[in-house]
């Protein structure tokens, strides 16, 4: 998860999957969606995901700024058999900052709640930045 941010570097390449041009942030997140493209089990999937937060998400343990910034998912899956899922990509050692967890658990409790209406499996892709070079 990120802030929603216009002037960020954007990577930017053509999905043959969702027959669109795909704009990403991150190079992780380039070898994620392309990783995506070629997974049979994902019919589609939308990246930076604009999150809607509403004052009824928990706010208990996160910072209250972080309600009051504009906020991307990383990746929104649709399975081949119809389920959403959400993915939310991370470096390993970005995992020991607070900063990164708390935003995690806010990424995690929002589709929580949207999952009220809508199931959605989320979960969280370590991603190793060596290796997406």
């Amino acid at each position: 998860m990120e802030k929603a941010n216009p002037k960020a570097r954007e990577y930017r390449f053509f999905s043959q999957k969702n027959q669109k041009m795909v704009c990403l942030h991150s190079e992780q997140a380039l070898a994620y969606a392309r990783y995506l493209e070629d997974r049979l089990w994902v019919a589609a999937y939308d990246a930076c995901v604009p999150l809607e937060l509403t004052d009824q998400i928990d706010p208990w343990g996160i910072r209250s700024l972080y309600f009051k910034t504009a906020w991307v998912s990383d990746f929104r899956l649709v399975y081949a058999d119809g389920k959403q899922a959400v993915r939310e990509l991370v470096r390993l050692e970005d995992l020991e900052k607070q900063a990164v967890i708390e935003r995690l658990e806010l990424s995690r409790r929002y589709w929580m709640w949207m999952a009220k209406s809508h199931p959605v499996e989320w979960k969280v892709e370590v991603v190793d930045y060596k290796k997406s070079l």
